[in-house]
């Protein structure tokens, strides 16, 4: 057997615990990993994804995720707060008034916060000796924009969610300077497409929104280099698909062996990306 289809082999009996995989990352990425590893699907409430069910898991209850992850070798770490289950009124959402508003950073504080404390000290109780944290580019993002931006910029969040995933990140660099743990946070672009939302005409009309976008295909590789990688202990990476006008510098991405592999043109097409 060849080194490489020996080092496949071995990726596939790697257990993967994945939290939120019926969020829309998850249901949309897992499908394409599917295969490559052994993955425990888990989410607030049970379902199936890829013919493989997902396990009801409430990642702000400490002592049920610490007996789920017992026996995994990684955990991917997706769940999230997110608008989609609150947001009803987008327009007053927008303006950061109202109650759904508050409600949500309710809700970001006790998921992005509380749960992902949870996940890192399960992974450190168990012996889970690596960890992909679903961060968000919303870190970098804050006005007055960068007119390039790379990810060892000070971090710059654009709104109260990207704190708390901005505190996410920092626990994990804690977690892995003081514990000896392998964490990559992946700074998720905007997920593309979405043909189900009603504002996605006017997100692929608006070029600043254009160059955040990520493929579900660059999703798939990035979170795969990063289970897979050997890179540094600790890492922070942009994951965004190429565009004509991209401000990204993405080749920190290196460390982990991932860059994208999609292009998305102005008028919304995908093509291969060669780098």
């Amino acid at each position: 057997m060849d080194r490489k289809a020996q080092a496949a082999l071995t990726w596939a009996s790697m257990k993967v615990l994945i939290t939120g995989s019926l969020g829309y990352i998850g249901t949309r990425v897992i499908p394409l990993i599917n295969h490559q590893f052994d993955l425990l699907l888990t989410d607030l409430r049970a379902g199936e994804i890829a013919g493989k069910p997902v396990v009801p898991l409430d990642i702000t209850d400490y002592p049920a995720l610490l007996e789920a992850s017992k026996g995994v070798d990684a955990i991917l770490h997706l769940a999230i707060a997110s608008y989609r289950d609150i947001v009803t009124d987008a327009e007053r959402f927008g303006k950061e008034e109202g109650e759904e508003y508050w409600r949500f950073r309710e809700l970001s504080i006790e998921t992005n916060i509380r749960g992902t404390h949870h996940v890192l000290e399960a992974a450190r109780r168990n012996g889970i000796a690596r960890v992909v944290y679903g961060s968000s580019l919303t870190v970098l993002i804050g006005r007055p924009f960068y007119e390039a931006v790379d990810d060892d910029l000070p971090p710059r969040p654009s709104n109260f969610y990207g704190v708390t995933k901005l505190w996410g990140e920092q626990l994990a660099e804690f977690f892995s300077r003081q514990y000896g743990l392998r964490i990559y946070c992946l700074r998720f672009g905007t997920p593309y497409p979405q043909p189900d939302q009603p504002y996605f005409e006017r997100m692929l009309r608006d070029p600043v929104v254009w160059r955040t976008f990520v493929t579900y295909g660059d999703l798939a590789s990035a979170m795969t280099a990063a289970l897979e990688a050997e890179g540094p202990l600790f890492g922070a990476y942009t994951v965004v698909s190429a565009t004509s006008e991209s401000i990204f510098d993405l080749s920190k991405g290196a460390e982990i062996n991932w860059r994208p592999g999609d292009f998305i043109a102005q008028d919304g097409a995908v093509r291969s990306f060669p780098g």
